[in-house]
């Protein structure tokens, strides 16, 4: 049921309105006055509004103004209502991003079908802001984790190296990869396999801020962007994602099963890097932890001196 905010500041008005916006199916809100309109459309986001031009003190053509500076409000279709049909009047109102304009004394039969047309328009925006959101959601997420797809990941990530740069903050970054992921689909099947990268996506998401930055670059491999944090800081997230995962059982049609990680981890070094040779860095020490038996987390640090 689409509600209906009428507002005019003479009550027999809004009475008769409201009859017949109740025979049609509508929910009936009413104001008085502009500044009883801005509280109810900002509190109750009717469907549309019906606003008359000359009321006392705030008139109608100054709530207009508010209402479409109130980005909750800015959307709501507004139908003016004015015994002033000018084209003057109609054209200013208009230009302040009214929806329509009907004359008084209003027929009802013509504003009705001036609502329809207000309120199919307004579903349409809204079909349309969803769809777009969807749309970008696809183009920028992995649709089985829900993380950062690859292009996506690296854009972000790139953005984060030339605020560490400008700013002198820390940025670290993670390579990391599931152990033995080919034997969990071998021995369980791929569903198996699809359920430990949700839950090892799932797991991150738990330990680190939403200011880190998660993304699957592909298969059992992901990457991690912590924003604002320095190396001893990224190692002691790292450990803690590690024994998380390390804790976690699986079940999937009745088969249990753990999952370990392996973590390869760096520091972007503003000076003299991308944000890309910084990535590879961190790649190389994940292979190291792999080398050094796994479910483990390397850094630059760990490795012996040569």
């Amino acid at each position: 049921m689409a509600k209906v905010l009428v507002v005019d500041d003479v009550h027999d008005n809004i009475m008769l309105l409201t009859y017949e916006l109740e025979d049609d199916g509508f929910e009936v809100l009413s104001a008085t006055s502009g500044k009883e309109c801005l509280k109810a459309a900002d509190q109750v986001v009717p469907d549309v509004i019906l606003l008359d031009i000359r009321m006392p003190e705030m008139g109608g053509i100054e709530t207009l103004e508010h209402l479409k500076k109130n980005p909750k409000t800015a959307d709501i279709p507004v139908i003016m209502v004015s015994a002033n049909d000018s084209n003057d009047n109609i054209i200013s109102v208009l230009d302040l991003g009214a929806h329509d304009f009907v004359s008084k004394p209003v027929e009802y039969v013509v504003l009705a079908a001036r609502m329809r047309s207000a309120l199919r328009l307004s579903q349409a925006l809204t079909q349309l802001e969803t769809a777009n959101i969807e749309l970008k959601k696809l183009a920028t997420t992995d649709p089985l984790t829900s993380c950062f797809n690859r292009r996506h990941f690296f854009s972000l990530s790139r953005k984060e190296t030339l605020k560490a740069t400008r700013h002198h903050r820390g940025l670290s970054i993670f390579m990391m990869d599931i152990d033995y992921f080919k034997r969990i689909n071998d021995t369980y099947g791929h569903i198996a396999g699809d359920q430990a990268l949700i839950q090892f996506a799932n797991c991150c998401r738990g330990v680190c801020r939403e200011s880190d930055i998660l993304g699957r670059l592909g298969g059992e491999e992901f990457a991690l962007s912590c924003t604002d944090t320095h190396i001893n800081g990224a190692k002691m997230l790292a450990e803690r994602l590690r024994l998380a995962c390390e804790q976690l059982s699986i079940n999937v049609d009745g088969n249990v099963f753990n999952m370990t990680i392996s973590i390869g981890i760096t520091q972007f070094l503003p000076t003299d890097e991308s944000f890309d040779c910084a990535l590879q860095r961190a790649d190389k020490l994940l292979y190291k932890a792999k080398e050094y038996g796994r479910n483990r987390c390397i850094s630059e640090d760990d490795l012996p001196n040569t």
